[in-house]
């Protein structure tokens, strides 16, 4: 669970281009989503088991766009299981926070950003 101390933790550790150490901090909720795919019309041949994100809070309109889903991983021969206990330390990491540099503001920013749920068919829910 992200609280306030945690947040104020991770701001005094990270390192940024400013003389107090100090940075903005961006928190960006994700959201994960898997299926298993296809490079066929039948889902017979060619399957594919993949995981993408998406940032939660986004308007209703927003979150099925494609310019806002990200590929995570994909692979022909693991399962959507296998996949996910080889991202789990990523997401950890981000939701401790990690300092990254932000085009906009020009500087250093901390990005904290915590898993809010998995999305998945009904097949990929019961083997998670």
């Amino acid at each position: 669970m992200l609280d306030k101390h945690s947040i104020f933790e991770a701001r005094y550790r990270a390192f940024g281009s400013n003389s107090t150490g100090w940075n903005r901090v961006c928190v960006v909720p994700l959201n994960l989503f898997t299926d298993d795919t296809s490079g066929n019309r039948s889902k017979k041949w060619n399957k594919f088991e993949s995981w993408s994100m998406v940032p939660a809070g986004l308007p209703l309109e927003d979150p099925n766009k494609r310019e806002n889903t990200f590929l995570v991983c994909l692979h022909n021969r693991l399962s959507a299981i296998q996949m996910l206990e080889n991202i789990v330390d990523d997401l950890r990491e981000l939701e401790n926070g990690v300092v990254m540099y932000d085009a906009v503001y020009q500087e250093s920013v901390l990005v904290i950003a915590p898993l809010n749920f998995i999305t998945a068919d009904n097949m990929e829910h019961a083997q998670i």
